[in-house]
């Protein structure tokens, strides 16, 4: 072997051993952020050393950030234009917003629970009124006055009036239902919602009790007020 190849044997290897070490790294290590994006998630880190996420949730923020400043500072993007204030992102982090599914389940229950209690409050003053108008009527309704009937009717009223004001209203995708898919709907609806009052109706005795007049009129003011607040 030549004194020229020995020369360039330890340089191929030096070169060849950095490479290596160079493939090892992770991509955000590879490759240096600017001086302003590094000092951002310098304090980034900090910041969520402060909170109570784990380790692991801190470390896939913080090499997802990285990652994203990496590919949009050649740009001339600064972390500061992508994610706003250290705060504000360590707040979005900590407490992220819901999404749009999310935000239509949570308004689902807000809207069942509002219209549950609103019709929880219409039986009770309706009961009421009757349970001092006169006894014939209130033992007519003998079952579907009991308090246990008034609860699960309402429930599941205002769990059906939700859905189906959910399926009536406008699409935000732009899709829009026939008239007839909502008459048929509301129909069904309504339908369910009276089998439900039926059979409820049917519960006598202990498990169904019918309450006073004043009882209902008294619960029907506090609903409201609940409602209302």
């Amino acid at each position: 072997m030549s004194e020229s190849e020995t020369s360039k044997t330890p340089r191929n290897a030096a070169a060849g051993a950095k490479q290596a070490q160079a493939a090892e790294r992770p991509v955000h290590e590879a490759t240096e952020l600017t001086k302003r994006n590094a000092e951002y998630m310098r304090q980034m880190r900090k910041s969520l050393d402060a909170t109570a996420l784990s380790g692991e949730k801190k470390t896939a923020v913080l090499n997802e950030m990285t990652s994203t400043l990496l590919a949009e500072q050649g740009r001339g993007t600064t972390a500061r234009q992508l994610y706003g204030t250290v705060q504000e992102r360590t707040e979005e982090i900590v407490n992220p917003k819901k999404t749009p599914v999310e935000r239509q389940k949570a308004n689902y229950w807000v809207t069942a629970l509002d219209n549950g209690l609103m019709l929880f409050m219409i039986f009770c003053l309706m009961y009421g009124i009757m349970g001092f108008i006169g006894t014939n009527a209130t033992k007519n309704s003998a079952g579907a006055n009991g308090i246990t009937a008034i609860l699960i009717t309402s429930a599941i009223g205002g769990l059906g009036v939700a859905k189906l004001f959910e399926y009536l209203m406008p699409a935000k995708d732009g899709k829009k239902v026939s008239l007839w898919k909502k008459i048929a709907w509301s129909v069904l609806a309504i339908i369910v919602w009276m089998l439900v009052f039926t059979t409820m109706s049917m519960i006598q005795g202990p498990l169904n009790p019918v309450l006073p007049g004043i009882a209902y009129l008294i619960i029907a003011v506090v609903v409201f007020f609940a409602r209302c607040g």
